[in-house]
């Protein structure tokens, strides 16, 4: 049985915030074909400024190309005898490692070339050699892949160290502990319809200054590809403002648009790169994979990481991977090996042999001889990402590396103020967090201890917070911005849920509504003047049923509005007939699907309705008086329930959270399953607050009357 330490924090990201992003070779040729695909497009770019964004572009490039064809001369020179005497002196040997802790350590996969050095740890047997199997989980995207690191479906992870700094950003202790591509994957290429540039090749400042100005192709906005773009023009002394940045997707598209003269020059990665100059589309006036560009942009592009607690846990393991790294290197630069490479290749990617043979000449000079970490141009990508705005402030490199030879830089404890703390707390899904947080003892870990007061609706929250009978509130961010309303200065410190937990569930009474599944307006319209279940009148429940009838165009008093109370309550008035429709939250949801009660005509959890409706719908609350004197005890609070919550997303905890499931909720079974699986997928994943869309919820609670005048979103939220 395989011992796991789950990973308590991790992520952009996100935006989404994205690990390893893939491309493949097949993907060029069919981009719309095939899973590779999805994984491209989100490991470069996910979606848009998120960390998983982030992190997804960085993997993007680590899918293909990492170096020039001025790498392939130098991997030449490395396939030699003498990189393999180098590589044996430089490797870790087996007998200085203890046995692994982790006998099955557990990777994202993605049809990457970056990612073939994992394959051949595998079928080669360097991983067996060294007492650990390989378990591959299919990543396809980088914010799949950072959600796998966060939720504990994998253990260690490949990704850019401007990415993994972002998710550190987003307050997970990931760590680095080997370096996998010494140079850039990311490379530029220029189409051949905007003509040759008049510059000696590898002048990139040169070319840059006839670059300027121009449209430039990238995997996704705001991600890798484009800072990496933004980065050369700024270098160059031009402002990266004057250019039009157009995202083109995987290799694929970006081709097509660089052919269709929709690009002038592009970013991209493998295969693209070889593709281009194969099939004569664009050239490479200079080469980031050869060493050409600006200082700023001298770092590894590929590096390992894991959770701290992992590497805590399992050093012995983590160091035999790290030794196995070297010995796949070593065998995939050996000549001899040069046709099994490329049935690897093959097997991996799909490759026919001539392009294999090409990406494969263009990138190995690029991957690590070494393993060890570059501590001088780590630091360098550390600047790097604080000037590009994906770093909040610079970090010590002993802050996130971690090895035999690294000094390592660790936050004190935090040591609460306040050691008992009062948590309102519902029989709902969500309100399961702190239970379980209490339960596994993450509060207990960090000197906390959690005592409960059932407060069953938004004013019993309200009203417990305003008595001072509780210490910590989940509540909707406009149910909280009423508290405010009221003159309590009540302030938001996290964010819980992403999406929506209440949701619409329509009586079998009623009979089926003639309209197209998520067409919301056409539904809100066959439910005008009907009668609504909500939880408490005047509440969040009624305001979101008001909000969907206004914005379908229709008078939201013309609705009966019925006060139903919570799940049990509410179904058995939808039985009854009491009411036609409900707004409410879960087991109810799920409970009426599965005991064909009613249906959901849409669903406002996969993002169906209006844009008014538009906010994360749960955050953990407090006074602002509280926070001021605990903030120790505020920011223990928030690493525990985020503990919680990645510990309901790993599958490996599936039957546990189902058996607190049934404690808890009195749920079991179909039921329980549906509430898990229809729910999990939107926890936050790092518990940052989101303040685009907290202030849509502004604008959405001044326009129901919930909040006299907007307010910023610094008057009413904190960082603990």
């Amino acid at each position: 049985m395989k011992t796991r330490s789950w990973l308590y924090s991790l992520f952009a990201i996100l935006l989404a915030f994205s690990l390893v992003a893939t491309a493949c070779g097949n993907d060029d040729d069919d981009p719309g074909a095939g899973p590779a695909p999805s994984s491209d497009d989100s490991g470069d770019d996910g979606t848009a400024d998120d960390s998983g964004d982030d992190m997804a572009d960085d993997s993007g490039d680590m899918a293909g190309d990492d170096s020039g064809d001025d790498m392939a001369d130098d991997s030449g020179d490395m396939a030699g005898d003498d990189s393999g005497d180098d590589m044996s002196e430089d490797a870790v040997v087996m007998e200085e490692i203890g046995p692994p802790e982790d006998t099955v350590v557990t990777v994202c996969d993605a049809p990457s070339f970056t990612q073939i050095y994992a394959k051949v740890m595998d079928n080669r047997g360097f991983a067996e050699n060294r007492g650990f199997e390989m378990d591959f989980v299919a990543c396809h995207s980088g914010a799949a892949q950072a959600a796998a690191l966060v939720s504990g479906q994998v253990d260690i992870a490949l990704n850019t160290p401007d990415n993994m700094l972002g998710i550190r950003n987003a307050d997970f202790d990931v760590v680095m502990f080997a370096q996998v591509v010494d140079n850039h994957f990311f490379d530029i290429v220029v189409s051949n319809n905007f003509g040759e540039i008049d510059c000696p090749q590898g002048d990139w400042e040169c070319a840059m200054a006839a670059l300027n100005g121009t449209r430039v192709g990238v995997v996704a906005r705001g991600v890798a590809a484009e800072q990496i773009a933004r980065q050369l023009l700024d270098s160059a002394g031009f402002d990266p403002d004057d250019s039009t940045y157009i995202a083109t997707g995987l290799a694929g598209t970006t081709l097509a648009a660089l052919d269709a003269d929709e690009v002038d020059w592009a970013i991209t990665f493998e295969p693209g790169l070889s593709t281009a100059e194969l099939d004569d589309i664009g050239y490479a006036p200079f080469r980031l994979r050869a060493g050409d560009g600006p200082t700023e942009l001298d770092w590894p592009s590929a590096i390992m990481l894991t959770a701290r607690s992992y590497w805590d846990a399992n050093p012995n393991t983590v160091l035999h991977y790290r030794a196995a790294i070297l010995e796949a290197m070593e065998w995939l630069r050996d000549p001899a090996n040069r046709d099994a490479v490329l049935e690897e290749l093959d097997a991996h990617l799909g490759l026919d042999p001539e392009m294999a043979a090409y990406i494969f000449d263009n990138n190995i000079g690029s991957m690590t001889v070494t393993a060890e970490l570059d501590p001088v141009r780590i630091t360098n990508n550390v600047n790097y990402a604080v000037g590009r705005g994906i770093l909040a402030e610079a970090q010590e490199f002993g802050e996130f590396a971690v090895g035999p030879d690294i000094d390592v830089i660790l936050p004190p404890a935090l040591v609460p103020e306040t050691t008992t703390v009062n948590i309102c707390q519902a029989p709902s899904f969500n309100g399961m967090i702190p239970h379980i947080a209490e339960e596994e003892g993450f509060f207990a870990d960090r000197g906390i201890d959690g005592e409960f007061v059932q407060c069953h609706s938004g004013p019993a929250n309200a009203a417990a917070l305003i008595a001072g009978e509780v210490h910590f509130v989940q509540n909707t961010p406009d149910n909280m911005l009423g508290i405010r309303n009221a003159g309590f200065d009540v302030v938001m410190f996290q964010q819980l849920v992403d999406k929506h937990f209440f949701d619409i569930v329509v009586s079998n009474n009623f009979g089926p509504i003639d309209c197209e599944q998520g067409d919301w307006q056409c539904a809100m319209q066959e439910l005008e003047g009907t009668n609504v279940g909500v939880v408490a009148r005047g509440a969040a429940a009624e305001q979101i049923a008001r909000q969907l009838i206004d914005s379908a165009g229709l008078d939201p008093d013309g609705a009966t509005y019925i006060a139903t109370g919570l799940s049990a309550t509410t179904l058995a008035a939808l039985i009854s007939g009491e009411v036609d429709w409900a707004i409410t939250f879960e087991p109810g949801l799920s409970q009426a699907i599965v005991d064909d009660i009613g249906y959901a005509p849409f669903a406002l959890r996969a993002g169906d309705g209006p844009a008014e409706l538009d906010w994360p719908s749960l955050v953990n609350t407090a006074s602002r008086e509280f926070i001021e004197n605990n903030p120790n005890t505020v920011a223990i609070f928030a690493q525990a329930s985020r503990q919680a919550m990645d510990f309901m997303r790993n599958p490996a905890n599936r039957e546990a959270v189902l058996e607190y499931m049934s404690d808890f909720l009195s749920l079991e079974g179909a039921v329980a399953e549906t509430v898990l699986d229809s729910n999990i997928g939107s926890l936050s994943l790092n518990g940052a607050l989101q303040p685009a869309r907290l202030q849509n919820n502004v604008d959405y609670a001044v326009g129901r009357g919930i909040l006299e005048e907007a307010q910023d979103l610094d008057e009413f939220t904190v960082s603990p």
